[in-house]
């Protein structure tokens, strides 16, 4: 967490400069992309969601208390003009900046805070999960993959989309389902991902067309268990980072992580089971 942290702390720092994700995620040393899952699933909101909630939050205190003219708040605040800031404004506080100054009202917007630490502990007696400790094997896995923006993962839709092909794939080891989160591109401060829908074979011969193959090395996983629909994914992945981890003798690596989807899983049972694999190994003394 005082890695995690230290992310934030940069965030502050440099709310009237012009940064990107990736350095962010440098504050922390993670990579960009395992830095973004890491900091949706503690705060809710992207790296990019997130700094630009605390610019316009820092911008509408100033508005209250000073003489300050909109279009130097906005280049301020790093939008590239006053008409962008006002957009951006109106969309996050439903009111313009305009308005807002003219109303005084300092309790009327819904502040994005610094986040911090004491945001987390309502997780302590919110879950309380033990995952089992794997070695999992290998595995030669075929899917498709699926790209998308932080924050745009709809894992509903890839799955009914992957549908079409459960059981046509060859040499299949069982019926058991992988999805499989993977980096795919950075570029500018977007960072874009992969998700793949797969299942695992014996070997890579008979690939249909348009499909993918990965392979999965032999790799210490602490394997959760989630009970539920898959929209309420997000509080046990947030478990795991907030509680679960920086407690455990464990330490997260850069390792692609999974879901396991066993079959018959349909996600309007409420007692339904999938499996989360989360790379770690034990921590250094």
């Amino acid at each position: 967490m005082q890695r995690f942290f230290k992310s934030i702390d940069f965030v502050e720092k440099h709310l009237y400069d012009k940064i990107t994700v990736h350095e962010m995620a440098a504050a922390s040393h993670y990579s960009t992309y395992h830095f973004c899952r890491i900091f949706k699933a503690l705060v809710g909101d992207s790296p990019k969601q997130y700094l630009r909630k605390r610019r316009l939050t820092v911008a509408a205190k100033r508005l209250l208390i000073e003489k300050v003219g909109l279009l130097e708040l906005s280049l301020d605040c790093q939008f590239e003009s006053q008409e962008a800031f006002t957009r951006a404004f109106k969309d996050q506080f439903n009111i313009t900046p305009g308005q807002y100054r003219k109303q005084n009202d300092p309790f009327r917007l819904l502040y994005q805070d610094q986040f911090s630490p004491h945001m987390l502990n309502h997780l302590q007696n919110k879950l309380s999960m033990e995952p089992e400790i794997v070695s999992q094997p290998g595995m030669k896995l075929v899917g498709i993959a699926n790209r998308y923006q932080s924050g745009g993962l709809q894992l509903k839709d890839l799955w009914l989309a992957f549908r079409p092909y459960r059981g046509k794939i060859a040499n299949q080891t069982s019926d058991n389902a992988f999805g499989i989160y993977e980096a795919y591109e950075e570029k500018g401060d977007d960072v874009n991902f992969c998700y793949i829908c797969s299942v695992a074979v014996v070997n890579f011969d008979d690939v249909p067309e348009g499909m993918i193959t990965r392979e999965l090395p032999t790799q210490l996983y602490a394997k959760f268990t989630h009970t539920g629909p898959v929209a309420k994914l997000d509080e046990t992945l947030r478990y795991i980072w907030a509680v679960w981890l920086p407690n455990s003798p464990y330490e997260y690596i850069e390792k692609p992580d999974f879901e396991l989807y066993i079959p018959g899983f349909n996600d309007a049972d409420l007692q339904n089971k999938l499996y989360l694999h989360i790379p770690i190994m034990l921590k250094h003394d």
